[in-house]
């Protein structure tokens, strides 16, 4: 019996040693994962949706109008998610605010909900993944002194999106389970924010320093791998 005990016991310890490591490592291989299918998703979209309805024409000095971005998403985005469940409205979805947190810990500011005045659209899938669209950019206008005097919402082919792998949940941390990507509808192609940029530049955002905006470019570029030097 105390030779069972104590073989139990060493069993308990080594489990207890190795346990978070597998634990971490089988939670890597799931994020990229996760990461794949929405990329994968993404792409396809912006390629089926133009088959199916046109290219995606935007009038580049237009003013943002609600309407005109309701039926721009419901055309070119939403038959395309498997009927998702998209935000109400000016409604907060997160329990916490508005925003995401950098990987460096400082609040990431975004307004995260859907506004179709302001061309913003949060949407929610069957399978827990959030996407939060931005369908415009903004045109700034200073004075010969460089103060900003006027900002204009304009549409945008080139649009952002914040893909949250599981929703609402925390920790909702850009580079953890928060990943940007750019839909460009003229090219047809999904590419990470910050695929234009050096890899020391990428490895420095996405670095327990940094703000972890570039963290879906650093994956891509490791060939789908969260590597070691990753801020996991």
């Amino acid at each position: 019996m105390a030779e069972v005990l104590i073989t139990l016991g060493i069993i308990g310890i080594v489990a207890a040693m190795t346990f978070p490591a597998l634990l971490g490592k089988y939670q890597k291989v799931v994020t990229v994962n996760q990461l794949k299918k929405a990329y994968s998703i993404l792409s396809q979209l912006v390629i089926q949706s133009q088959e199916d309805n046109g290219a995606a024409v935007f009038n580049s000095g237009a003013a943002v109008d609600a309407e005109t971005v309701k039926t721009f998403f419901n055309t070119y985005w939403l038959p395309y998610f498997n009927n998702p469940t998209v935000g109400k409205e000016y409604e907060f979805p997160y329990p916490e605010g508005n925003a995401y947190k950098k990987l460096n810990g400082e609040t990431y500011s975004l307004g995260i909900r859907t506004v179709y005045g302001n061309a913003r659209v949060y949407f929610t899938t069957n399978d827990g993944t959030s996407y939060f669209v931005h369908f415009m950019y903004w045109e700034n206008k200073y004075d010969d002194d460089g103060n900003l005097v006027s900002q204009t919402a304009k549409y945008n082919s080139a649009q952002q999106v914040y893909v949250d792998l599981n929703g609402i949940k925390p920790p909702n941390v850009l580079g953890k389970d928060v990943f940007q990507f750019i839909v460009f509808f003229d090219d047809k192609v999904v590419r990470p924010y910050g695929y234009d940029k050096t890899d020391t530049y990428i490895k420095n955002n996405c670095s327990k320093t940094g703000e972890g905006i570039c963290c879906a470019a650093k994956i891509m570029r490791d060939g789908w791998q969260i590597k070691k030097d990753y801020p996991w």
